[in-house]
């Protein structure tokens, strides 16, 4: 029923409904989704991911393993996890491979506030994660991205988001000392992980 303060506006043609990050969780805790392997919410759309092969996986594990050293060894109280929702409202919860962030572990999703930095690991994905996933992330104020490359060896590496858009960004080797912009300190030693 259409409140007393609501106006109704007609418009000529059916209009898509873009879900907002609140009604993608209660779709994910109702179980809604769970024959969903993988899925995200881009631009108020439920998108589902393909399937990690095993070369994504251990580029993924073994970031995640020096990431995680790299973090211990400055004493970082943030943390690296693998795979995480995030919220970026009011359409968008990605499912990043890797995020360091600030964790609730009662939290059912990491809220992008508490993000400082997200890693895509891209095969089959790369031009998505580049565009799309790119522009949604500093869109919500994501500091710092990583595309890595798998195919390439290559980190595409993004910080200083502003009005929407990457303000900086650099390429370098995944073999290189992989050094964070906006983290100080925060350097993983990519000698033969990719």
């Amino acid at each position: 029923m259409v409140g007393a303060m609501e106006e109704l506006v007609s418009f000529a043609e059916p209009r898509p409904v873009k879900l907002t990050v609140d009604d993608f969780a209660v779709l994910h805790r109702a179980g809604a989704l769970d024959h969903v392997r993988r899925a995200e919410l881009i631009e108020g759309v439920i998108t589902e991911m393909s399937p990690l092969r095993s070369r994504h996986a251990v580029l993924t594990s073994r970031l995640m393993v020096r990431g995680t050293a790299a973090l211990e060894a400055i004493g970082s109280p943030l943390m690296m996890v693998t795979t995480p929702t995030i919220t970026l409202p009011p359409h968008n919860a990605p499912e990043p491979d890797l995020v360091i962030a600030r964790i609730a572990e009662d939290d059912f999703y990491i809220d992008g506030k508490d993000v400082a930095l997200v890693i895509e690991v891209s095969f089959a994905t790369l031009r998505f994660d580049l565009t799309t996933k790119r522009d949604l992330y500093a869109q919500g104020g994501i500091p710092e991205l990583w595309v890595v490359d798998g195919e390439a060896g290559r980190v595409h590496q993004f910080w200083r988001p502003i009005d929407g858009a990457y303000r900086e960004m650099r390429e370098f080797s995944l073999q290189d000392e992989l050094r964070s912009a906006t983290l100080p300190n925060l350097a993983i030693d990519g000698a033969g992980i990719g």
